[in-house]
């Protein structure tokens, strides 16, 4: 039986790797995981790669929550089986999650509700920098 902490790194991973399908440091990833679970082999590192690309296209496609969910868990599977199979790949599946961006909660659904009252003004941001250029105060009559 696998070591929980084995479990929960292999959790970790699939997280990551399932995240990092949806940005822009996908192809060293990729390339990453790929060779991370060939284990040197060439044919499993294209069974690996393959599998990756898979990903992908899962994670572009728009409203496939499930599907997603069935990513991470397939994903956390194969992770379990290969620090099952090789725990001295560990390390190396920790390094290649530390390079990754921290996952996006399961649920990529962010819920905002921004108001504004008595004229005034919401200023939001979900991913990126805000930038507010003052204005005048407009002068009230009185």
């Amino acid at each position: 039986m696998i070591p929980e902490w084995l479990t929960t790194l292999a959790a970790a991973g699939s997280a990551a790797l399932v995240n990092a399908a949806s940005t822009d440091v996908w192809q060293a990833a990729r390339e990453r995981f790929a060779r991370l679970l060939g284990r040197g082999d060439p044919d499993r590192t294209e069974a690996a790669t393959r599998r990756l690309d898979d990903l992908r296209r899962v994670v572009r496609e728009p409203g496939n929550e499930r599907e997603l969910a069935e990513a991470r868990r397939a994903w956390r599977l194969r992770l379990q089986d290969l620090l099952e199979e090789n725990p001295d790949a560990a390390d190396e599946l920790r390094s290649a999650i530390a390079e990754l961006p921290p996952p996006r909660p399961a649920s990529a659904a962010i819920r905002q509700d921004n108001r504004a009252y008595d004229h005034g003004t919401v200023n939001a941001v979900v991913n990126g920098d805000l930038t507010v250029h003052p204005t005048r105060p407009v002068a009230s009559d009185g």
